[in-house]
């Protein structure tokens, strides 16, 4: 096992736990963070700010029952691979969805440098709609 897919586990370990302390730590500070577009927090973000304030915020605002279930962790080395599934409820509609997505990692010296989201978006917003 290498020292990224250790990080990446303690990463989702702290989140099912809701530690959030423990899910920052292995933050680098020139992070980049990306989630796919026609995601409910979709962009860039550079920070832990950031992160909270455009994305963990935003999901807790909007979604009920909001989570991630990781099923797979892929060790390529310095990168990582994450396989799971989103569940949600959206406050607005009462609506729910299941949505299958990627998460890719990359750990550079010990510190998480990048994160890119792949994910079925297209549940995600027909769950936000009306009708």
């Amino acid at each position: 096992m290498s020292s990224s897919l250790l990080i990446i586990q303690n990463l989702y370990n702290a989140y099912k736990a809701n530690d959030l302390t423990a899910f920052y730590t292995d933050l680098s500070p020139t992070l980049t963070w990306t989630e796919s577009a026609g995601f409910p927090t979709a962009g860039t973000y550079h920070t832990k700010e950031e992160i909270v304030a455009n994305v963990f915020s935003v999901l807790a605002r909007d979604w009920d029952d909001w989570f991630f279930t990781l099923e797979e962790l892929i060790d390529g080395g310095k990168d990582v691979v994450a396989v799971g599934t989103y569940r949600g409820r959206n406050k607005g509609t009462g609506r729910a969805f299941e949505s299958r997505a990627a998460h890719v990692w990359r750990v550079v010296g010990g510190k998480i440098e990048g994160f890119e989201q792949f994910a079925d978006t297209a549940v995600m917003q027909n769950a936000a709609l009306d009708g």
